[in-house]
């Protein structure tokens, strides 16, 4: 049956389970596949085999001796963290010409490496009483899914997580080898990874070359270990073939990657929420925080540094919302979906049975949506508030020193003792992008908002503490001697502070004084009433999505692919251009000439280095035989989302042929709705990579690495 579909769909859209792909042979082979479509579904095999997680990223493993490559701005976390005093490894770029010289990308670097899924829908959501509240429904689920990861993770050296598919209807346990070793080998200046910035962000033509090289290590033992100079690559069971041949337009292509979350099997409620209320909301406040970064960059050059990864992430956030909101309006999402639901609705109640079975679901969901719609604005600044590092530290560390007190199966998710030590690198890691100033700005601003909510309808508690801070005056005045005692010399301003914290225990925390810890303190009643109603409404959606799912299969059976949970997916298509408007069409590739017409203040100024090579015009081995020259990126009409960024693009025969990197801003809107004329995918081109190692970098010996032999 899913054969049936894919073949009468007007395009092949979708992120497939390995699983499915068995399922896909005749779709994959009328594609342009070359390859035994059974190896797909492989998770020991190669391509799949050599394609990892980095934990919101994707990377592929390109050599016998632990190699990944993925995209640029998915290390510049890796590259802060690297970086010793006085240097900027985001802005000047790193390349290790030796394996003594990689640097570690942190204590909370991973890799992680899939090795099996288990279908464990039954002992997740089995014999569930009908009349289990949803706090409790909620509590049973966590149960059981504890005891499974833990199960699975008694082994050692791997990190286990249950995943849910078709929004509960589904559930699988995910069982991955977790790398802890992980080192930078190469990135290119951000001039080159991030050429464009965000004025090219989301745009084509492109001309970015968003490439970056990782090492993972494990101990001497074979087993996966902390960074120690004494360890030693990992040998992966598969990795990718390089093909220096690259691509061409109308062949086939796919991706295999790790893609974050979509939103199409939300309800219509749940999409007219985002398009009136959540994305407006947030574009407002990201681009006022996205403009206090840039300000305080320019301002205080010291602090440059520590918020170029925060800024750049806000960056993507901002654009994201305001192009798909552009798109909401362009193309009627919320409309769509609206006739989607009233049909799915007619369709129910037109048998009674069937209206027996869904029509309260149907009800109970929609009532759902608007249940918390008088304390949308408290959640709206709270959240903001929250999103100081500080302050979100002190609450977690104070939670952990309460869940401490519990029994280890009895702690929350995400407290328990496989947790500690992932957190403890994450208070270490911290250190490299904490910017104390920035906090200050971003609080004087939340918190003076806090104080301005109507009465009855704010954060009860968070106003408390501010009016024991100081006087009473106007809310900025309040809000600026609030957060004079919170940086009032922190505690947990230091790494070294943040560690000493998170080994005390509640008694320490509920007599402390310090600014940020006391203010996690008084947060504690409005922090335990948000988690109730999480866990009800958890337990809510627990019960009802599922349900709607299962309708939504029945009436549409064309709806055949869970959306995207952070799992690994395989979405696959042809190397294409579009025509985005009326009397304009994009070719589906640039090249090393578009670099320097693009020339100019920055972010379109290219390293000296990258000039002096295209101005010479050698091109090797490099070179397109079509365009005679090196091609830079290339456009797809693969189906990709947040998370799939450094996935490997794979030609007809499995071999490496490029990364994704971006969508495209007329396809943004397709985490809600696949628009298959407009979406398209950007890829960096595996030869532009291979011609800057080569003819820029001079890196003979990572070309080596990849199986190749440099030509320049």
């Amino acid at each position: 049956m899913l054969l049936a579909l894919v073949l009468h769909a007007a395009a092949i859209e979708g992120m497939w389970e390995p699983s499915q792909l068995l399922s896909l042979g005749q779709p994959l082979r009328a594609a342009g596949y070359l390859d035994d479509p059974a190896r797909l579904g492989d998770l020991r095999a190669a391509p799949l085999g050599a394609v990892v997680s980095l934990g919101g990223c994707t990377a592929s493993f390109v050599s016998d001796l632990g190699l990944l490559v993925t995209n640029h701005h998915c290390v510049v976390g890796h590259l802060q963290r690297a970086q010793k005093e006085g240097e900027d490894l985001v802005e000047t770029g790193f390349y290790a010409a030796s394996r003594q010289e990689e640097r570690s990308g942190g204590k909370g670097a991973r890799v992680y490496v899939t090795q099996s899924f288990e279908d464990v829908t039954e002992k997740v959501a089995g014999k569930i009483p009908a009349k289990t509240g949803d706090v409790q429904r909620k509590a049973l689920i966590d149960e059981r899914t504890k005891k499974l990861v833990g199960d699975c993770e008694k082994p050692g050296g791997v990190r286990c997580r249950v995943a849910s598919y078709y929004d509960g209807l589904r559930y699988t346990l995910v069982r991955q080898l977790e790398l802890r070793d992980v080192r930078v080998v190469m990135a290119p200046p951000d001039a080159v990874g991030n050429y464009g910035d965000e004025i090219d962000n989301w745009h084509w033509p492109r001309h970015a070359g968003d490439f970056a090289f990782l090492r993972a290590y494990i101990g001497r033992d074979g087993k996966p270990a902390d960074y120690s100079p004494d360890n030693v690559p990992y040998a992966p069971p598969q990795r990718l073939v390089v093909s220096p041949r690259g691509i061409e337009p109308g062949e086939f292509v796919m991706v295999a990657g790790y893609p974050g979350h979509t939103e199409r099997w939300r309800t219509a409620a749940e999409v007219a929420r985002d398009a009136t209320t959540h994305l407006p909301a947030y574009l407002e406040d990201g681009t006022w925080a996205l403009d206090m970064l840039e300000s305080l960059a320019r301002e205080m050059p010291s602090e440059a540094v520590k918020v170029n990864v925060p800024r750049s992430y806000l960056s993507n956030g901002v654009f994201n919302a305001r192009w798909t909101l552009e798109a909401f309006r362009r193309t009627n999402v919320v409309g769509v979906a609206n006739a989607r639901d009233e049909s799915l609705r007619r369709w129910v109640e037109a048998d009674p049975a069937r209206a027996a079975v869904y029509a309260p679901v149907l009800a109970e969901l929609s009532a759902r949506v608007s249940k918390h719609d008088a304390e949308l604005e408290r959640d709206r600044v709270m959240g903001w508030v929250g999103r100081s590092d500080l302050l979100s530290t002190a609450r977690t560390l104070y939670r952990w020193s309460r869940e401490r007190q519990k029994p280890d199966a009895k702690r929350e998710i995400g407290y328990q003792s496989r947790d500690e030590a992932r957190y403890a690198a994450r208070l270490a890691d911290m250190q490299a992008s904490l910017s104390l100033e920035a906090e200050r700005r971003l609080l004087e601003r939340f918190l003076a908002r806090a104080l301005s909510l109507p009465a009855g309808h704010g954060a009860t508690e968070l106003v408390a503490w501010i009016n024991a801070a100081g006087p009473a005056g106007s809310p900025e005045a309040m809000a600026r001697a609030a957060v004079d005692r919170l940086l009032a010399a922190p505690a947990l301003a230091t790494a070294e502070g943040r560690l000493d914290w998170f080994k005390q225990g509640p008694a320490a925390f509920e007599a402390s004084h310090d600014g940020f810890i006391s203010l996690a303190v008084a947060l504690r009643p409005y922090d335990d009433a948000r988690e109730l109603e999480s866990k009800e409404d958890a337990g809510a959606y627990a019960r009802l999505r599922p349900r709607y799912v299962e309708a939504m299969r029945l009436f549409d059976p064309t709806r055949v692919y869970p959306d995207a949970n952070s799992t690994l997916r395989v979405s696959f298509g042809t190397v294409q251009g579009y025509h985005p408007r009326d009397a304009v069409s994009y070719a589906p590739q640039t090249t090393v000439h578009g670099i320097v017409e693009k020339m100019g203040p920055h972010p379109f100024d290219p390293p000296a280095a990258l000039v002096s090579a295209i101005a010479a015009g050698k091109w090797g081995s490099y070179a397109d035989p079509g365009l005679a020259t090196v091609p830079v990126d290339f456009l797809s009409d693969l189906d990709i989302t947040g998370g799939n960024s450094g996935s490997p693009t794979l030609d007809a025969k499995g071999r490496l042929v490029g990364l994704a990197f971006d969508g495209n801003v007329e396809g943004i809107a397709s985490d809600y709705v696949f628009d298959a004329q407009m979406a398209r995918t950007i890829h960096v081109d595996v030869r532009y990579l291979l011609w800057y190692l080569d003819a820029v970098t001079q890196a003979d010996g990572l070309v080596r690495e990849l199986g190749l032999e440099p030509t320049l």
